[in-house]
């Protein structure tokens, strides 16, 4: 089960930096591989709900920041960092984060952005990924 694991891991993060991808090339194979991997997380989200759900909703909140779909991916941002954090992926709910303060940033959404960014920091803290808090706290405004 190890092994399932970690593959479904590396589904979701090629995913999530496909998706990351288009927005910034504008290429449409990075699109197609983003919703190639949503496809297997969401049959994943159905399976294993608690582990995969959020994840699911992130990659939707990103897709929809690509397509210009502003309050889908609000709503979806919201829905996997509650989600994340109800299901105790500190992690997850950190990189919800995260994404969804970049996403505010971009809407120029001050206060938001900076709320989800701080939120990023202090999640990350508490993971253990002190270099990544570090790197949110000199990047991002917060």
């Amino acid at each position: 089960i190890q092994g399932y694991v970690v593959g479904s891991e590396v589904v979701f993060l090629y995913g999530l930096t496909s998706l990351v991808q288009a927005r910034k090339t504008k290429e449409d194979i990075w699109k197609t591989r983003g919703h190639e991997s949503m496809k297997k997380v969401k049959k994943l989200a159905k399976d294993y709900p608690s582990s995969y759900q959020h994840k699911l909703l992130l990659l939707e909140a990103e897709s929809a920041f690509n397509a210009g779909s502003k309050s889908i991916a609000s709503e979806k941002y919201e829905q996997a960092v509650t989600l994340s954090r109800k299901n105790e992926f500190v992690q997850d709910q950190a990189l919800c984060c995260e994404l969804a303060g970049k996403f505010y940033a971009e809407q120029h959404n001050e206060y938001k952005a900076s709320h989800y960014y701080g939120k990023a920091h202090e999640l990350y803290l508490e993971w253990g990924a002190k270099g990544k808090a570090d790197h949110l706290r000199e990047n991002y405004p917060f």
